[in-house]
């Protein structure tokens, strides 16, 4: 009984120090810093993707320089890293895929044609199998070009400021996927 008190006192005091966020779940741990595609990013603001009272995924926001301002961000002037960690197995890759499809339509106010072919590379790199657990981080550099990966695994890179500020629009732009996601990403 002694042990397991000192082992829970020992963890609680862990714990304390540690320099991490927990999303209030209990399921994803929100580091302070993060490197994406090789940038040492700061968290800006983290919050749960809902939808019908489902938490389908925690979104953290890394920046090289914290910013309140969604629109000042999608000039996508800075270094910029979007980490999503599926927290539900209702997300599938089919799923995932519709949503992000209806998203850029939102995101650009419905003129996806100029980056069409962009969104279609994108989109098949979520025709992997998708299960709760995954984590896919979006990774802009200020030379117009995002990374994508998926569990630590690169997926590909898409050389396309337009694709870019479209795909950081569904969660930061004027017409976001949630509105308290968006403020929470911001820090607000």
């Amino acid at each position: 009984m002694l042990k397991k008190i000192v082992f829970l006192l020992a963890l609680f005091v862990a714990s304390s120090f540690s320099n991490s966020f927990a999303d209030g779940s209990g399921k994803v741990i929100i580091t302070p810093t993060a490197t994406c595609a090789d940038q040492a990013l700061q968290l800006n603001g983290f919050g749960t993707r809902k939808k019908l009272f489902i938490k389908l995924y925690v979104a953290s926001l890394y920046l090289q320089k914290k910013s309140n301002d969604g629109s000042l961000l999608l000039e996508m002037a800075q270094a910029s890293c979007m980490r999503l960690h599926i927290t539900s197995s209702k997300i599938t890759s089919e799923k995932m895929i519709k949503a992000t499809r209806e998203d850029f339509e939102t995101s650009t106010q419905g003129n996806t044609a100029p980056i069409e072919t962009e969104i279609k590379t994108f989109l098949s790199w979520l025709e992997r199998p998708i299960k709760k657990g995954d984590e896919f981080e979006f990774a802009f550099i200020p030379h117009n070009t995002t990374y994508v990966s998926k569990n630590g695994s690169p997926l590909g890179m898409i050389e396309s400021k337009e694709f870019s500020m479209a795909l950081f629009g569904i969660w930061l732009g004027d017409t976001p996927v949630q509105q308290n996601l968006k403020d929470k990403l911001l820090g607000k």
